[in-house]
């Protein structure tokens, strides 16, 4: 196994899923639950955007390929996918999740398991093999559910302007990430067509 891609690979996925960027929005949308039922809920919103990942990983080329969709293309419209997110975070704090919203679903997905998440697992299955990226998803959910079990006290320490500057920093990050991402679809598409 190709450990430095499985490093990589779990890297590229934390700051997609970015559980210490996300966790103000959680903790906003778990503001009127006791500790106990906070942590209920990040535990189920975990777990089932750990199921959509894995789903999208085992059926998602497949899908693809009925579309005739190409890597290239996906790099791409994930990498510009993840930029918007990126640029929004940066802009505004925040990419759309509405603070009122306490259900499973903008917990689960989009917010750990969105466009960008979904995009970056298929390229990684695509480029290090089925394996490689099972285990980098589950090293990087395993990570996430650890961050978000101790989300009240990270909170507590980093504040809502720390844990808000660590989100910058993070959007920063993952919009390096997306322009890697649409770097490498064009020149994938280019190659294809032998420009």
């Amino acid at each position: 196994m190709d450990w430095n891609a499985l490093v990589q690979s779990v890297v590229w996925l934390l700051l997609i899923i970015d559980p210490l960027g996300n966790l103000p929005f959680f903790m906003a949308a778990t503001h009127s639950k006791s500790s106990f039922e906070r942590r209920q809920t990040f535990s189920l919103a975990t777990f089932v955007a750990f199921l959509l990942m894995l789903i999208f990983i085992l059926g998602g080329m497949t899908v693809l390929n009925l579309f005739k969709v190409t890597l290239a293309d996906l790099q791409i419209a994930g990498g510009l996918l993840l930029l918007i997110i990126a640029v929004r975070i940066v802009l505004f704090g925040h990419w759309g999740i509405e603070e009122e919203q306490t259900s499973i679903v903008p917990l689960a997905c989009p917010l750990l398991t969105g466009p960008g998440a979904i995009t970056a697992a298929l390229v990684l299955q695509a480029t290090h093999g089925l394996a490689l990226t099972m285990l980098a998803v589950v090293l990087s959910f395993a990570i996430t559910w650890a961050v978000l079990m101790f989300g009240e006290r990270l909170f507590a320490l980093l504040g809502k302007t720390g844990s808000m500057v660590l989100a910058q920093v993070m959007a920063l990050l993952l919009a390096t990430i997306a322009i890697q991402f649409i770097r490498s679809g064009f020149s994938e598409a280019i190659r294809s067509i032998g420009i």
